[in-house]
């Protein structure tokens, strides 16, 4: 077999894996079905591949390179027009100074029961103008909540059911939009892509899916806070769910979060199979190795605005060779930037497998099989020395977590706005059809809350 165009062929392929639409690295996590069947006998399957093959396999590579660099390029056009448009970049995470003293600082912790409601006024119905000039005038009063109670429910407000109008809500309390901070990586639904309106998470084949609860986050960029609203609720279930990380933070293990707080966590982000490199004679395997960790780790930097770590690992599910992605290491627990306060923060609940793989035996999996969710396969581990976290913790995690969910059903106008750092989100299963959008902010300016 001639070496070089299994150089070539190597290359081909990890640029190939590159090229789905998304990258996922926090938010939501999906895997995908698809994954698991196509990873069942990757090492059969490229054993079968002939010189002939490999040497096709060569052209793609060149083409799959100059396409990440005109994909770069339109990231970097397309932030110049939504910048014009007016939505600022999304900010970087605020972690701060790790100075928490875990068991001193729960023991003072207050914390009140999340989410606050608000319901609109009588005397506003059919009045669109007074409802924004509710919002404009109660502004210093729902910061003031916001920071006490991290989310709030608007209710029976009928400027957030048309999409024209809910974006006047954002405007009157004076919050900044930003961009959605899955911009870097890939593109989100939109809904009114110009005033910063996105879809979440409503499609049909995600309809199964639990969305673990999450602070929003992609690589290391965070919005500061998120606004969303329901203008179709599904026929059944699609209850948004919202969880207070200062809570979490009070309620989970004490040892542990000790443990885990010191010891820090890194995420997996994305595992790309490559069981075709053990399906080739031994003596070409070391020199294909370097050659794809080095085009996998160029097509990467082409994808992603942030910093990443590339592994070789083996698959949990048939054990096959992998180049797994993980992000860089992060605090688990933020003191607040405004109020001071420590809170859970991260996806662990949404992103450890061993939890994602437990829902999906009760829910059923994400059906979608192109894009991101081919590669999307997520855990966490600890970030001194990469082991997984123990299972044992992962399920303590869940309990705990579960317990401090609160569900809410949404209906059509019904609003949700959440300070990103105080709580987290998800989102149960639903049958029918929902549309539920999302605009993200930055941190709101907590000096205008009243005293």
């Amino acid at each position: 077999m001639d070496g070089k165009k299994v150089l070539a062929a190597a290359v081909a392929t990890s640029a190939c894996a590159l090229s789905a639409r998304s990258f996922v690295v926090s938010g939501p996590a999906i895997s995908s079905p698809s994954l698991k069947q196509r990873s069942a006998h990757p090492s059969s399957q490229s054993a079968t591949v002939r010189p002939k093959c490999l040497a096709a396999l060569a052209l793609p590579a060149v083409g799959v390179v100059a396409a990440g660099s005109r994909q770069r390029k339109s990231r970097q056009q397309a932030r110049v027009v939504r910048c014009a448009d007016g939505l600022a970049d999304c900010p970087y995470v605020l972690y701060g100074e790790k100075d928490i003293n875990v068991d001193a600082e729960r023991q003072k912790l207050e914390v009140k029961t999340c989410p606050l409601e608000i319901r609109m006024p009588p005397e506003l119905k059919g009045d669109i103008q007074g409802q924004r000039e509710f919002f404009n005038t109660q502004l210093p009063q729902i910061y003031k909540d916001l920071k006490e109670y991290g989310a709030i429910v608007f209710r029976g407000f009928e400027i957030s059911k048309d999409k024209e109008t809910f974006g006047q809500v954002g405007k009157a309390l004076d919050l900044e939009p930003c961009e959605d901070p899955l911009h870097s990586v890939a593109a989100r639904d939109a809904v009114d892509k110009k005033a910063g309106v996105y879809e979440a998470v409503n499609k049909p084949s995600r309809s199964k899916f639990y969305i673990g609860m999450h602070n929003e986050m992609v690589g290391d960029r965070a919005p500061g806070a998120a606004l969303f609203v329901c203008f179709k609720a599904a026929e059944k279930g699609g209850e948004f769910l919202v969880a207070d990380g200062r809570k979490m933070f009070k309620e989970l293990d004490q040892d542990w979060l000790n443990k885990v707080y010191n010891r820090d966590v890194v995420y997996s982000t994305a595992e790309f199979p490559m069981g075709f490199i053990e399906g080739l004679p031994d003596f070409v395997q070391p020199a294909v190795e370097p050659v794809v960790y080095g085009a996998m780790t160029q097509a990467l930097k082409m994808k992603v605005d942030f910093k990443t770590e590339l592994r070789w690992e083996k698959s949990d599910y048939d054990g096959s060779k992998i180049l797994q992605v993980r992000a860089m290491p992060q605090y688990p627990v933020l003191r607040h930037h405004a109020t001071g306060e420590p809170c859970w923060w991260g996806s662990m609940h949404s992103h450890a497998e061993h939890l994602r793989s437990a829902r999906e035996k009760v829910y059923g999996e994400a059906q979608e099989t192109t894009g991101a969710s081919r590669i999307n396969k997520t855990d966490v581990f600890y970030g001194d020395d990469g082991q997984k976290i123990e299972t044992e913790w992962l399920e303590h995690l869940d309990k705990v977590t579960l317990d401090c969910a609160q569900k809410v059903k949404m209906e059509e106008g019904d609003m949700v706005l959440l300070d990103n750092y105080l709580v987290m989100h998800g989102r149960c299963p639903f049958e029918g059809t929902r549309l539920h959008a999302v605009s993200w902010f930055k941190s709101p300016d907590y000096s205008k809350a009243a005293a």
